[in-house]
């Protein structure tokens, strides 16, 4: 071989392989680059849909709170009831901001530990399961066609109709019943929702009577073109007893919510007008209006991970609770309530106080006591659970009749979520949390509070708020 013939000598041989591994890391740079993209732009999704999953089943909840006829103090907590166990609340004992050692018990294990620093809100009423309509010739039992049905007082069985006189369908899967109507299995559900009751894990009933005890409730309005103000009645309150079942209804197969236990001592803690009077024994009435299965519901954060805290709810079944999770990597709840706090019977209406800058939402301040929710700003004291009704101070005892009219019209919810795994490259301000209405966590970099997270070094993550009002279907005055 001649000289003209020779090859790469080994100087050309290490350049052209140095050249090459630079182009390789080059371009394997752009796929590491874009593989990472690819996972934070998923991370987010997850975490929006999670913050957005969270927050409806919060909203479906909260709107129907009250159904079936419960007092207003009794159907929104913002502080645990003091005669009920499996909530345990440390700190100040309300909902807000709560301190390390508050615990809500499950049904089986440890007390679940909620995150520091985060709102629990507890609401009740018919919401998981239909609400059943009742005559005069339904209701507790026995029943007979010349004096009507029994008080609901004791250990009674319930006798319910698929079709009421009034009429009132409770449940048309028989073709007879309704003609040209879709089928309605509330029956089937009911005993659905019941199959899991058990003396271990009892339910409530709710029996709400035929009458009504809030009639000095009322508000007065202009409508339309007519001449004069007109006064409209507003938030009927019907009485109602609380009861305790501890076998699975029986609505599809015997038309009955089988025997329901109104001396039930945690039946009896639902039927007084405020969670901190105590137990109230229950009405001799006899006319119900409806009834339905009672729901007793917790929603807070589950701090067991604490890198990877849950937006959890938990379902009264006796002194525990029934805990499901409802969204993963939630790691603030913050909630505010809107009180109608206007001397002189209020306005029926929840917004600022005083008059608001133009250009300014008419309805939320960011100045502490700057409108009528408490606590959405730093500084702003939780309302008392009396606070919810207009007589104040509440006499001791409720007297009805009476205008004890309902004055809490509306919640406001406030989730932070983050995604799953750390973004190192993440330069956003919320990369190290998000602060939102009264919430005590320091961000303050490089670290956030410990008390929110577990040891070890700064971690950023990419975060999503989102903040809604929700009006109570039941208590909010619309016209």
């Amino acid at each position: 071989m001649t000289r003209g013939q020779g090859g790469f000598t080994l100087v050309e041989m290490i350049v052209v392989v140095f050249l090459l591994a630079i182009a390789m890391l080059g371009i394997l740079s752009v796929f590491d680059a874009s593989a990472r993209i690819n996972k934070s732009e998923q991370d987010v999704a997850e975490t929006q849909g999670s913050v957005r999953f969270g927050i409806a089943q919060m909203t479906r909840a909260i709107r129907m709170s009250g159904s079936g006829g419960l007092f207003v103090t009794q159907a929104v907590l913002n502080r645990p009831d003091p005669d009920l166990d499996g909530i345990t609340v440390t700190g100040a004992g309300n909902y807000d901001n709560v301190a390390s050692g508050t615990t809500v018990a499950p049904l089986t294990g440890d007390p679940i530990p909620v995150r520091p620093g985060t709102d629990m809100i507890e609401i009740r009423g018919v919401i998981n399961s239909p609400l059943l309509g009742f005559d005069l010739t339904t209701g507790c039992e026995p029943c007979t066609p010349g004096s009507g049905c029994s008080e609901c007082v004791g250990p009674t069985a319930i006798k319910v109709a698929e079709k009421t006189g009034t009429p009132h369908v409770n449940d048309s899967s028989e073709d007879a019943i309704v003609a040209n109507r879709p089928k309605r299995p509330q029956f089937s559900q009911v005993d659905a929702y019941t199959a899991g009751v058990s003396a271990e894990n009892p339910m409530l009933v709710i029996v709400a009577f035929n009458d009504d005890i809030h009639t000095g409730c009322a508000v007065t309005r202009v409508v339309g073109t007519d001449p004069g103000p007109q006064t409209f009645s507003l938030y009927p309150q019907s009485p109602y007893n609380v009861g305790a079942i501890t076998a699975p209804t029986s609505l599809v197969a015997s038309k009955t919510l089988g025997t329901v236990n109104f001396d039930s001592s945690i039946g009896k803690q639902f039927n007084s007008e405020t969670p901190g009077e105590g137990a109230a024994e229950p009405q001799a009435l006899k006319n119900i209006r409806h009834a339905g299965v009672l729901d007793d519901l917790v929603f807070f954060i589950d701090n067991r991970n604490p890198n990877h805290p849950a937006l959890t709810q938990g379902t009264r079944r006796g002194d525990k609770f029934d805990v499901v999770t409802l969204a993963d990597d939630i790691e603030d709840l913050q909630i505010a309530y809107g009180v109608d706090t206007n001397p002189v019977g209020g306005d029926n209406a929840v917004g600022r106080i005083g008059t608001a800058p133009a250009g300014s939402d008419t309805n939320v301040s960011t100045e502490a006591d700057g409108d009528e929710w408490v606590p959405n700003v730093a500084g702003e004291t939780p309302y008392a659970a009396t606070d919810f009704q207009s007589q104040q101070p509440p006499p001791d005892p409720f007297t009805h009749p009476g205008s004890h009219c309902p004055r809490l019209h509306g919640v406001i919810v406030s989730l932070v979520a983050k995604s799953h795994d750390p973004d190192p490259t993440y330069r956003s301000p919320s990369a190290f949390g998000i602060l939102t209405m009264n919430s005590p966590v320091t961000i303050a970099p490089p670290y956030p509070d410990t008390a929110q997270y577990a040891a070890g070094p700064p971690r950023k993550y990419r975060r999503r708020i989102q903040t809604l009002k929700i009006n109570l279907r039941n208590y909010a005055y619309e016209g």
